[in-house]
């Protein structure tokens, strides 16, 4: 059996696996992927999701990474607009496209 974490240490756990306890020295791409998705209603708030959670972040590395099609912001979770890769968007909409046609 697995041990089980307290209060505060699944608190820190979650904040890590998020990339919200200390600021990631990772790629953008990579942060997009490992977060699985940024919320992304407006255009600017991707830019202050990477921000807060990158030690570096460079908003022309996202900007270039939208331009190259290597993220997109696109209808895909609660039907909300989210920041993913590429690859993760077309993954998303090939197994649930025939949901999302039928409710958007």
């Amino acid at each position: 059996m697995s041990p089980s974490l307290d209060t505060r240490a699944l608190n820190r756990a979650t904040l890590a696996r998020q990339l919200l306890l200390d600021r990631a020295g990772i790629p953008v791409l990579d942060a997009v992927a490992h977060l699985g998705g940024l919320q992304a209603q407006e255009p600017q708030e991707p830019f202050v999701g990477l921000w807060s959670r990158l030690r570096a972040f460079d908003p022309t590395v996202l900007s270039d990474l939208l331009a190259g099609r290597s993220v997109v912001r696109t209808h895909l979770m609660r039907r909300t607009v989210h920041l993913v890769t590429a690859d993760d968007a077309l993954a998303w909409r090939a197994r649930h496209g025939t949901m999302l046609r039928q409710r958007v």
